[in-house]
């Protein structure tokens, strides 16, 4: 796994992210309008809190957690804007994420659509690969195109912003594709991983 000091990119917006050389990131993606008032209200909290911690930090590691929990809570319950409990939105975006990742040099063993986020497993393969905003940026424009299409519908798809974290272990590799894997699951959406048909 990376170390600390192989920093390619760090940047703030409402959410902190960290880009690394040679990273393998857990991504979640969700789309606009797909959490309450009181959960956004939250997240702003947060940032605040947050922002003068050093991303190196145990306070930044927490705030990383209780952003991810702060979402999670309310993005298993189906809140909001809920595309991909339409098969044909979730087929169209898996056939994006495939053809966008093939096309920036990422690989992305692990997904899995839920209906109103995604969850990756994603990483550049070389040095030639884009780096993690466009790569992020230029799949959410694509896919919003051609899912809003699918749908008949126009006007904003994603949320502006992702939450990104760099996988530090081996252990932490493996804990995230089991959490990916059995989202559906924990969402009582079905009641076997193998069950879901939207996940790698």
């Amino acid at each position: 796994m990376p170390d600390l000091r192989e920093t390619k990119n760090f940047w703030r917006s409402r959410l902190p992210h960290w880009e690394i050389e040679r990273g393998i990131y857990f991504i979640t993606i969700r789309c606009a309008n797909s959490l309450p008032s009181q959960a956004q209200a939250r997240l702003e909290e947060l940032k605040t809190s947050i922002e003068s911690q050093d991303a190196n930090s145990e306070s930044f590691k927490l705030f990383q957690r209780e952003v991810f929990a702060t979402c999670e809570k309310y993005l298993d319950r189906g809140y909001g804007f809920c595309p991909f409990e339409n098969g044909n939105a979730a087929q169209q975006l898996i056939a994006d994420l495939e053809f966008w990742s093939e096309e920036a040099n990422w690989l992305v063993p692990s997904y899995c659509v839920m209906p109103n986020h995604v969850h990756l497993l994603a990483s550049p393969i070389d040095a030639q690969s884009m780096d993690l905003h466009k790569y992020l940026s230029r799949l959410k424009g694509r896919s919003a195109r051609n899912i809003n299409n699918v749908l008949n519908r126009k006007g904003a798809f994603w949320q502006t912003e992702w939450f990104d974290r760099w996988i530090r272990s081996e252990a932490e590799l493996e804990k995230t594709v089991r959490y990916i894997r059995n989202n559906p699951v924990k969402a009582k959406l079905v009641n076997a991983p193998e069950k879901y048909p939207f996940t790698k």
